[in-house]
């Protein structure tokens, strides 16, 4: 009775040890309170191209291991592609704090164009969200301003949902951040 029981447990603790966690997707999308409303539009700037860094280009959430090394979560995914995530929220956020939505640039012709590259957004070792980008305007074919944006925020707790909500915050900081710059920003018109 005694190794039945044994066996039993052996067989109970094997088969839970090989039941695979469960997959969690996580969208990115901002907080913001969208009322069904006709938009008021930019006339001055326009949203070009929003670049991701090769190495967030892919479903896991990314974590700095250390010595240089990322590790891509395999059970902890975006639920669609980041650039779309990252883009979505960008022009939601910066539209929020300018009241003013930002068109495609194809869309919206003789406009400053506001480009954006992600280059850093991830998790690290030390229970951070970290967050470098670049961000430029561009007028007809000159460069106007080209600026660097650089934060780390602590996690709230442990795990990838704090991740997740560490680094929308960072977003949501670098869209206020170009929003301000935007709105003190003296027009190309009102130079010439």
């Amino acid at each position: 009775m005694m190794k039945v029981a044994g066996l039993f447990l052996v067989v109970l603790l094997s088969a839970c040890a090989s039941q695979p966690l469960p997959t969690t997707y996580y969208l990115l999308r901002s907080g913001q309170d969208l009322q069904s409303t006709a938009l008021s539009t930019s006339t001055q700037y326009s949203l070009g191209s929003v670049e991701i860094a090769a190495y967030l280009d892919q479903p896991g959430l990314v974590m700095a291991t250390g010595n240089g090394e990322m590790h891509a979560a395999s059970q902890n995914l975006w639920a669609e592609p980041i650039y779309d995530g990252v883009r979505n929220f960008l022009a939601t956020e910066i539209a929020q704090a300018t009241g003013q939505q930002l068109l495609p640039a194809k869309l919206a012709r003789g406009t400053t164009v506001l480009n954006i590259r992600i280059d850093q957004l991830h998790g690290t070792q030390d229970g951070q969200a970290l967050i470098v980008a670049y961000w430029w305007l561009v007028d007809g074919d000159e460069v106007a301003s080209l600026n660097r944006f650089s934060e780390s925020r602590a996690l709230a707790a442990s795990g990838y949902s704090a991740l997740v909500d560490a680094e929308k915050i960072l977003l949501t900081d670098l869209a206020t951040s170009i929003a301000t710059a935007l709105e003190n920003r003296t027009p190309k018109s009102a130079v010439e």
